[in-house]
């Protein structure tokens, strides 16, 4: 993408010491930044870029949060077997993520250190993301089909052998896999 945010462009040590600090409540801002200025011997890092790191922090960890207790209530709910609805829900909370980075674009574009065209391609790569999220939907969509109509034919071959072997007529078991297995 663009340039890395000041916090990005510290030295490992220096933002491990930062998130370090960052997790703990009695540190302040600013004091987070003094305190990596001054191990670093020169400014590196100033209290808006600290701030705006510290937000975007915040509002990641957030939205984690949300979606493990959705995972965790869908889970609870369905079990750990039904993967393909848990799927859907995944797929659900990237778009509501891809949403809110659109809607955040106008503070982007406030940022000095993010250029147009970096806006742009961020646009192309968040479009280009709905679209592959969309055709992944499509063919798991496919394939949960494809297995029903397995499973529906092998059912159906199971109905009629058994129905057959307890002497029922071909017209009976086409009743009973018309209107019980919807054939």
């Amino acid at each position: 993408m663009g340039q890395k945010s000041a916090v990005d462009r510290l030295p490992e040590n220096l933002r491990t010491r930062l998130l370090e600090m960052l997790h703990n409540p009695a540190i302040t801002q600013a004091e987070i930044v003094d305190a990596i200025n001054a191990e670093a011997g020169e400014t590196l890092l100033s209290r808006s870029s600290m701030n705006r790191y510290a937000q975007r922090m915040k509002r990641f960890a957030e939205k984690n949060r949300q979606a493990k207790e959705i995972a965790d209530a869908y889970i609870d709910k369905y079990g750990t077997d039904n993967r393909v609805k848990l799927g859907k829900v995944v797929n659900e909370q990237i778009r509501l993520a891809v949403f809110d980075l659109i809607g955040e674009i106008e503070e982007i574009r406030e940022d000095p250190e993010i250029k147009s065209p970096q806006i742009a391609d961020m646009l192309y790569k968040l479009s280009r993301g709905l679209k592959e999220l969309e055709a992944a939907e499509k063919l798991n969509a496919e394939r949960t089909e494809s297995i029903r109509k397995a499973a529906l034919a092998e059912a159906a071959e199971a109905v009629e052998q058994t129905a057959r072997s307890n002497g029922l007529t071909a017209e009976t078991i086409e009743k009973i896999k018309t209107q019980i297995l919807g054939l």
